[in-house]
């Protein structure tokens, strides 16, 4: 029989319990409504409970990334890596992703860079395939330190382990792993642009155009690209198609931050949707090869 010490203390772990399950729900119910503040709070009133249960600093530390408090969550994938096992190698490689993500946030390229391809090795340690997710993030760190020809590398690799995963079309939609896929070849393609093979750089776009026709971003980069080669007739058609048969349209194509900061094109690419938008004529420098449908 219980003694009433043990009994009180029983019944004390059974609050605390019903409490942290309280406060992880809402946690998550903010998470998903994206109200990162809330989320933040409730997940900080669980550590104040569990101070030293890593789980609950890496939940935070998302939330802080997501809300964009990037030095905070910093702090909390820091704490989380002191505590965890050094030959937990998946664990250490989701919180490196993490705190890479962290860093992209702060504009620190060469330690998000760092933190990916440390979380990268550790997951081929595990046995596991490289994530795409953090291949095209890498590739984004690259593009960002001017390394062009080191982020097509990335972002080959990106498009080429999601559509591993993926490539499933349901109806007129895509998988979100075909998404990335599209989206990492996109990236691919803009980087062979910038390392000034034009013409092959247009083929790739016309690549990813036909197998996603819903892509406004490739859509406005032939844009571009045709204006620059002096076919002025396809480049209005592909923007055309962008902003009025696509749903999302191209208006954020039209703001030159954005494009560049946001989008991240690179700066040759920026600077034709400028001569484009511009209405700025350029020589063309031989023929177009046409975007078939």
């Amino acid at each position: 029989m219980a003694t009433p010490n043990a009994a009180a203390q029983q019944a004390a772990a059974q609050r605390e319990a019903a409490t942290v399950d309280a406060l992880q729900r809402a946690a998550a119910q903010a998470y998903a409504d994206r109200d990162f503040v809330v989320a933040v709070e409730a997940l900080s009133a669980i550590i104040e409970k569990q101070p030293d249960e890593v789980k609950w600093r890496e939940m935070r530390a998302q939330a802080l990334v997501d809300g964009k408090n990037f030095g905070a969550a910093i702090r909390d994938f820091d704490f989380a890596m002191k505590r965890v096992p050094g030959d937990a190698a998946i664990t250490r490689a989701r919180l490196l992703s993490g705190r890479g993500l962290a860093y992209e946030g702060l504009g620190d390229w060469p330690a998000a860079l760092n933190d990916y391809d440390a979380s990268l090795q550790l997951a081929e340690v595990a046995g596991l395939l490289p994530d795409p997710y953090i291949l095209n993030s890498r590739g984004n760190c690259h593009a960002s330190l001017g390394e062009w020809a080191k982020a097509r590398e990335s972002y080959q690799a990106s498009a080429a382990g999601f559509q591993r995963a993926s490539g499933f079309r349901y109806g007129r939609s895509t998988t979100p792993r075909l998404d990335g896929a599209v989206f990492a070849a996109s990236n691919a393609a803009l980087m062979l642009a910038q390392l000034g093979d034009e013409p092959a750089a247009m083929k790739e776009m016309q690549d990813v155009a036909r197998r996603a026709p819903g892509s406004v971003d490739m859509r406005a980069a032939l844009a571009a690209l045709y204006w620059k080669f002096g076919d002025e007739a396809a480049a209005e058609a592909s923007w055309d198609f962008a902003c009025n048969s696509i749903t999302v349209g191209c208006t954020r194509y039209l703001d030159r931050d954005w494009l560049q900061r946001i989008r991240r094109w690179p700066p040759v690419m920026v600077s034709y949707m400028q001569d484009f938008l511009a209405l700025r004529s350029t020589a063309g420098t031989g023929p177009v090869p046409k975007l078939r449908a």
